[in-house]
C-alpha cells in the first residue's frame, strides 16, 4: 500500500495555509502516506528529509504542517499515525525531529516557539 493519496484532501487551515485533511479515520501506528519523489541532496523550504542529505519534495507531503503535538510521525518515506487520527483532522508533523536543518525558520502559531536549526536541542514542551 504505497499509495494513500485517496485518503487526503488539500485546503486551507485557519491561517491561510495549504493543509492536508484526512478523508477518514487512521488507527494509531497505522501507515498513512509514503512520500513519493526523487531525493536531491538540496534542502528547501518545500523539501522532507527522508535520511540524511537525503530531501524530496512531494505534493502531498508538502503541505503537512508542523506541529509540537502531530498526529503524524515519518520514518524514512513513510508517514505513521502517532495517535488515533479523526476524519476531518489536519494531518501534521514535528519538523524538528525529522530535519537536521530548518531551511526557512519560523514562529509555531500555537506555541509561539521558534522552529529552527538550534531549537531541534530545545524540548518543544
Amino acid at each position: 500500500m504505497s499509495d494513500r493519496s485517496d485518503c487526503f484532501r488539500k485546503s486551507e487551515n485557519e491561517h491561510g495555509e495549504n493543509a492536508i485533511y484526512s478523508r477518514f479515520a487512521f488507527s494509531k501506528g497505522e501507515l498513512v502516506y509514503v512520500v513519493r519523489g526523487e531525493p536531491s541532496t538540496t534542502r528547501t523550504r518545500e523539501s522532507i528529509e527522508i535520511a540524511p542529505e537525503q530531501h524530496v519534495v512531494d505534493d502531498y507531503a508538502v503541505c503537512l504542517n508542523h506541529s509540537f503535538s502531530p498526529n503524524l510521525y515519518l520514518q524514512g518515506r513513510q508517514f505513521f499515525a502517532l495517535r488515533e487520527i479523526e476524519k476531518g483532522e489536519e494531518l501534521t508533523f514535528n519538523y524538528l525531529a525529522t530535519e537536521t536543518e530548518i531551511a526557512s525558520p519560523f514562529t509555531c502559531y500555537v506555541t509561539g516557539k521558534s522552529v529552527n536549526s538550534e531549537a531541534r536541542q530545545i524540548s518543544p514542551e
